[in-house]
């Protein structure tokens, strides 16, 4: 059966989300015009969420390794969610039905309750409430994102979004960051290449502070340091600019060849933060019982014309 939809309209703005689909986004128009990768009728009616435009990541982004980590003197091991490897991926929030709260023309907000009983502790041991707000603005579309803590101790928490881009013709991603983490064979940071000290490799590979093409190189990586302004500049059509609050300090970028999207992905912290230690990696953020942590993502559609600086935007 297929599942119920929400439609915002905002005069010539379009947005489509499907609450029970992993509170996924489907569709996000400009006049009839695609921003976000338009998702096939047949992914909704059989919950194929990642087939959708957007959909968010909670209450972690990206690889767990082995799906192990410790917490309160004690190790908690995750079962695997994703078909492809055994590192538990993108949390909970895609995985399930979130339930509506509000819904007007031009905005709504849904909420997800992970109460970790059971078989459901395996995905995530502690439990958490999340609210998703998605409303269309006067430049574009604003998504916020916020998670409570409803253990009954500390608990980590992560926040991320995962926006597939369509791809145009002669695009460059523009954005600001301070380093790149190199993946090893399992997509899990491996090496990290830093822009003050491996200049070379920086600017050969991975710097597009002056813009790079997109697929120029395949990208799977986590570029820490972020500015939290990423621009998206076509030979046709409008630029297109993602401006993420200050708790997103990491940019995941996917270039996959071969494809007409491309995903660039605002996240709070690194790919498997929970193994990972020291000041060059963004941790999860720890929250005590009954704390939220919380962010949102503006994706903003702006004439060919306009000018936009990478890093001007805070």
């Amino acid at each position: 059966m297929e599942a119920p939809l929400i439609t915002l309209q905002r005069g010539d703005w379009r947005a489509v989300i499907a609450p029970a689909v992993g509170g996924a986004i489907t569709a996000f128009e400009l006049a009839g015009t695609a921003i976000l990768r338009p998702t096939p009728a047949e992914a909704v009616s059989r919950g194929e969420v990642r087939r959708t435009a957007c959909y968010p990541l909670l209450p972690y982004a990206n690889r767990i390794a082995r799906g192990q980590f410790n917490a309160h003197a004690r190790n908690y091991k995750l079962r695997p969610n994703f078909p492809d490897g055994h590192h538990p991926l993108h949390g909970v929030g895609w995985r399930r039905a979130w339930r509506v709260l509000a819904a007007d023309a031009t905005s709504c907000e849904i909420a997800l309750s992970h109460l970790a009983n059971g078989e459901d502790a395996l995905d995530w041991p502690f439990p958490f409430e999340a609210r998703q707000r998605v409303a269309l603005c006067g430049e574009g579309l604003r998504i916020d994102l916020k998670v409570v803590n409803l253990a009954q101790q500390s608990a980590p928490l992560g926040l991320g979004l995962h926006p597939w881009f369509v791809r145009r013709r002669g695009e460059t991603l523009a954005f600001e960051a301070e380093a790149v983490w190199e993946n090893d064979a399992e997509h899990l940071p491996a090496r990290r290449v830093d822009a003050a000290i491996d200049a070379h490799a920086w600017e050969e590979t991975w710097d597009h502070s002056r813009g790079r093409a997109v697929g120029a190189a395949p990208l799977d990586h986590d570029f820490g340091g972020w500015r939290g302004l990423a621009t998206m500049t076509a030979t046709e059509g409008a630029r297109l600019q993602m401006r993420a609050d200050a708790v997103f300090p990491v940019l995941r970028v996917f270039t996959p060849p071969g494809r007409e999207e491309y995903a660039v992905e605002p996240m709070t912290h690194g790919t498997d933060a929970l193994h990972r230690h020291g000041p060059a990696v963004a941790p999860m953020a720890w929250r005590a019982p009954g704390e939220a942590f919380e962010g949102g993502v503006t994706i903003a559609v702006q004439p060919p014309a306009a000018a936009v600086v990478p890093g001007a935007v805070r």
